[in-house]
């Protein structure tokens, strides 16, 4: 699923970076590589998403930084918006839907770097 969205979303010209595995995405995200939307899967493997929403809320530069989680697990979407998630999708993910919400995401990062 995850490359499948990644085909997608580099059809609308956003930069992808696809990691399979949460302690290579914490190493990525604890640098300096701008990101306006990190899309987070609850089944990942190294620990699952609520953990890793929690390690991003936890860097200071990445607290601003929208985080989606994609879950086939509905019962956790309170745990993953109390971890610091700002949105939830259950699976099965509508395709259109998964691009307008990475879209307003995407447009409100935009939006405040213009606005700095």
């Amino acid at each position: 699923m995850a490359r499948l969205f990644a085909s997608v979303f580099s059809r609308t010209n956003w930069n992808v970076c696809l990691l399979d595995d949460a302690n290579k995405a914490a190493d990525v995200l604890r640098g300096n590589d701008p990101f306006d939307v990190i899309l987070v899967s609850y089944k990942i493997r190294g620990m699952d998403g609520v953990e890793l929403t929690k390690l991003i809320r936890s860097l200071e530069h990445r607290r601003d930084t929208a985080v989606v989680m994609v879950t086939g697990r509905p019962a956790i979407e309170r745990q993953a918006l109390e971890a610091g998630a700002d949105e939830v999708l259950t699976k099965p993910v509508d395709i259109y839907t998964l691009v307008d919400v990475v879209s307003k995401y995407v447009s409100q990062a935009r939006h405040q770097d213009i606005s700095r």
